[in-house]
């Protein structure tokens, strides 16, 4: 049984790196064929066409690059899918920025516009665009052979600053991630009945660019993993398992919810 039926088109946002380059290619290594891929910058894009064909040379990549803050921008790369693909079924819209450690005192309105515009309008704008061709889609059935139908599923990815500060001195990046769980329990009650499943990935300390300087600093390293059960940082990889599945049909009646990928640092 596959876990995506033939033809499934994958949309996927901050594909340059991260979360998102390794769900992107786990989503290839487990069967998607064609899937359009959104960061900001082309230059980190090029190479990632070469490297997700060598995992399956029938693999057909559209590289977009998009400011995910920007209406026009987003509407335009959706409206590229669909003429080269004809259509979108799974979205993973992992595009964000963390912003600048600062006081809340002393911070300055273009900080908190500038990390909101990405991390919780871009997640908006993406999400609408994409729902409008979701809907625009015939249901079909579901290739576990249950008795049901979908129209698309989509995956944010939040943090597990969606539901603790965790950090100081990062008001912009909490508030935008508690926004983004708000945004994926509504619009899953907004679109479930139309066969739209909407969920969220929360991830803990996971190893990407963005955390460099937590990580790569041994006594910064170490008291992030004071605070995990598990004791240790976690890998994109162990995120994208997660999204990969709650995409499929396989998580056909899981909608709305929001699931920690954190080695345990919320029941600590």
């Amino acid at each position: 049984m596959s876990e995506f039926h033939e033809g499934c088109v994958a949309f996927v946002t901050g594909a340059a790196s991260g979360i998102g380059l390794a769900t992107a290619r786990h989503l290839v290594s487990v069967g998607i064929t064609k899937i359009a891929l959104l960061d900001l910058s082309s230059d980190s894009l090029n190479n990632l066409p070469t490297a997700l064909t060598q995992l399956s040379p029938k693999t057909e990549v559209l590289i977009l690059p998009t400011d995910v803050s920007q209406e026009q921008e987003v509407e335009a790369a959706v409206k590229q899918t669909v003429d080269r693909f004809g259509r979108i079924d799974i979205a993973f819209l992992a595009a964000g920025i963390s912003g600048s450690m600062e006081a809340f005192e002393t911070s300055e309105v273009e900080a908190l516009d500038k990390v909101l515009g990405v991390n919780l309008r871009g997640v908006w704008l993406c999400e609408r665009a994409v729902v409008k061709v979701m809907l625009g889609q015939e249901e079909r059935g579901l290739t576990t052979g249950l008795p049901y139908k979908t129209r698309g599923s989509i995956v944010n990815v939040g943090s597990v600053c969606s539901h603790i500060t965790m950090v100081p001195n990062l008001t912009p990046y909490v508030m935008a991630k508690h926004g983004l769980l708000g945004l994926t329990r509504s619009t899953a009650m907004d679109l479930g009945p139309k066969g739209v499943r909407v969920n969220c990935v929360s991830p803990g300390w996971i190893k990407t660019a963005m955390t460099k300087e937590g990580h790569e600093n041994k006594e910064a390293s170490d008291a992030s993993c004071a605070r995990v059960p598990m004791g240790r940082w976690g890998s994109p990889e162990e995120v994208a398992y997660l999204a990969t599945f709650l995409l499929s049909d396989k998580a056909s009646y899981l909608t709305g919810g929001s699931y920690e990928v954190d080695g345990g640092m919320l029941c600590a």
